[in-house]
């Protein structure tokens, strides 16, 4: 993957993240928004971590 369909991804999943604290603060809470929002903080971290912290494999 490259970096900038990484970077688009990691904003989708900034913007679910938000939807379903949103969800959870207004409407009536259900067990699915919780859900949504563990997956969505799972592949939060591990967008960041892919982005910002992997060590880059050197090519020969």
């Amino acid at each position: 993957m490259n970096r900038f369909f990484s970077i688009v991804l990691l904003m989708v999943i900034i913007i679910n993240t938000i939807r379903y604290f949103y969800y959870i603060f207004t409407g009536p809470i259900e067990a699915y928004y919780f859900v949504m929002l563990a997956i969505n903080l799972a592949g939060l971290g591990l967008g960041i971590y892919y982005l910002f912290f992997q060590k880059k494999k050197q090519r020969n």
